[in-house]
């Protein structure tokens, strides 16, 4: 094992090094909080850097605009740490890492060539899971860890196809949303924090308003022209989506999973989810999903 190019204090298992253009790869282990053998910097990243998490559940804690944040991640989560955002990640155990690192100017110019308009920018996302990125950045690390051929343009065509993903979940046209009345992307990140964090409490319009720095009538209308859904609309999804990996990955009663996921009680979760996904948590339960 070495040093990891994209993190120092991260021990490298294997990866591209410099063989990459505009973007490094690796698989690291992270030890425990307290555990590195050196110090984390005090620093964000020089390069927008993509984490995806493999091998057994560990607990990830982070500080956000000074706010302490809280996730279990599981293989596959992921999240996007943005250059120059130090949120001074803190793993509750050794963890397996995936990393992807992005030079910042060359994912500019990428937005750039796709038509985007200037004042793009990559905002913090710290607990997403998106299949095709993680089978991307999965290949990407096979591609240096089995005999080497030299194929330069396949190991690219991965980088700039992560890349592509990693702009359509995380980036922002800036200037073009907040013209059309949207967020401007560190705020939307702030909200989503926000939310992600108080989903077993009430989460009302005013508290999300006060967050994103805008009056509550406006609120509204840039968080959907920011995410494509109101905020009633999303915050259900993300309530439903919490609830159902509980549902599938603990054996916890029904009732108690509900509450904990802001719903009033084990029949409100029932109908929210019936109306929204089909299902309901008793077939989840019994792996009866819908055909």
């Amino acid at each position: 094992m070495s040093g990891s190019y994209i993190k120092p204090h991260l021990r490298c298992l294997s990866g591209s090094g410099d063989h990459l253009a505009h973007a490094v790869v690796e698989r690291s282990v992270e030890r425990a909080a307290g555990l590195a053998d050196t110090v984390p910097l005090p620093v964000g990243p020089s390069r927008h850097v993509l984490v995806v998490h493999t091998g057994h559940s560990a607990n990830l804690r982070w500080s956000a605009d000074g706010a302490a944040r809280r996730e279990r991640f599981h293989t596959g989560d992921a999240l996007v740490n943005p250059a120059g955002w130090a949120s001074r990640p803190r793993w509750q155990d050794d963890v397996e890492l995936l990393l992807l690192a992005f030079d910042p100017v060359w994912l500019e110019k990428l937005a750039a060539e796709a038509g985007t308009e200037s004042g793009f920018e990559l905002a913090p996302r710290f607990h997403f899971t998106d299949p095709l990125l993680k089978v991307l950045v999965e290949r990407l690390v096979a591609e240096f860890e089995g005999p080497r051929t030299d194929d330069g343009l396949y190991a690219e065509s991965l980088v700039q196809a992560a890349a592509a993903v990693v702009m359509r979940t995380c980036g922002s046209v800036a200037r073009r949303e907040v013209r059309g009345g949207g967020l401007p992307p560190r705020r939307l990140a702030e909200v989503l924090d926000y939310i992600h964090t108080r989903l077993s409490s009430r989460v009302g319009l005013d508290d999300l308003a006060a967050v994103a720095g805008v009056s509550a009538s406006h609120f509204t209308r840039a968080f959907k022209t920011a995410t494509g859904v109101s905020p009633h609309q999303y915050v259900t999804q993300v309530r439903l989506e919490r609830a159902r990996q509980a549902l599938l990955r603990t054996s916890r009663p029904i009732a108690e999973i509900a509450v904990e996921h802001g719903f009033a009680d084990q029949s409100h979760m029932t109908r929210t989810m019936r109306r929204h996904t089909g299902t309901t948590p008793g077939m989840l339960r019994g792996g009866q999903l819908p055909g």
